[in-house]
C-alpha cells in the first residue's frame, strides 16, 4: 500500500478544508434547488436560459451528487468539477447580472433574496473557481481520509469547514445587502453635509 510521507500529507490537503466548504455551499444549493426551484427559474427566465421546474431540480440533484462524491472522494479530478462549477456559476451570475441590470436575484439557495446580483457575486464565484483549481494541483483526499487524519477525531477541522460554509453563504446573501446599506450610510452622510 502506498503511504505519503508527512511533508506529503500536509501539502496534499492544504487545500481540503476550503474544498469541502466550497462543496458543501453547493450540495445546500442543490438541496435548496431540489425543494424550493421557484427562484431558481425565475432567474433563468431572467437570464434567458433554459427554465424548467425538471431542468433546475437536475440541476440541484447534479450539485448534489457533485458536493457528495468530493466530501466522500476528494481527488483532483472532482476538484476541477468544483472548479467549473463555480466558473458555470460566475457565467450564469455574469450573464444575469447583464441581461437584468442588477435587479434580479440569482435564486441559488432557493429563494430570492433582497440584494440582486451584483458584480461581487462573479467575483467571488470566479475566486471559489480558483481556490478549486488550486485543489486540483494540491489535491486532498475526501473528507473521512482527512478527519482520520486529525486530531480530536476531526471535530475542530469540520467545526471550521462548517463555518467556512456559512461564511461563504453569507458572502452571497448577506454581504451585498450590508454593502449597499454601507452605501447609502456613506451617501446620506455626504448629503448632509453639503
Amino acid at each position: 500500500m502506498w503511504t505519503r510521507s508527512p511533508v506529503q500529507s500536509a501539502a496534499m490537503s492544504v487545500l481540503a478544508g476550503p474544498l469541502f466548504a466550497l462543496a458543501l455551499l453547493v450540495g445546500a444549493a442543490g438541496v435548496a434547488k431540489v425543494s424550493r426551484p421557484d427562484p431558481a427559474v425565475r432567474a433563468l427566465r431572467t437570464a434567458g436560459l433554459p427554465s424548467s421546474e425538471l431542468a433546475v431540480r437536475g440541476l440541484g440533484a447534479a450539485e448534489i451528487i457533485l458536493a457528495a462524491a468530493t466530501l466522500v472522494y476528494g481527488g483532483p479530478l472532482l476538484a476541477l468539477a468544483v472548479a467549473g462549477a463555480y466558473a458555470g456559476f460566475a457565467a450564469f451570475s455574469w450573464r444575469l447580472l447583464s441581461r437584468s441590470a442588477a435587479t434580479a436575484s440569482c435564486g441559488c439557495f432557493g429563494v430570492d433574496t433582497s440584494a440582486p446580483v451584483t458584480s461581487w457575486h462573479v467575483g467571488v464565484n470566479v475566486a471559489s473557481a480558483l481556490v478549486a483549481l488550486g485543489a486540483v494541483v494540491w489535491p486532498s483526499d475526501g473528507l473521512p481520509d482527512v478527519v482520520a487524519d486529525q486530531p480530536l477525531w476531526g471535530l475542530p477541522f469540520l467545526a471550521l469547514v462548517v463555518v467556512a460554509t456559512w461564511l461563504l453563504y453569507a458572502t452571497y446573501t448577506l454581504l451585498p445587502d450590508l454593502l449597499d446599506a454601507a452605501a447609502d450610510v456613506a451617501a446620506d452622510s455626504e448629503a448632509a453635509t453639503t
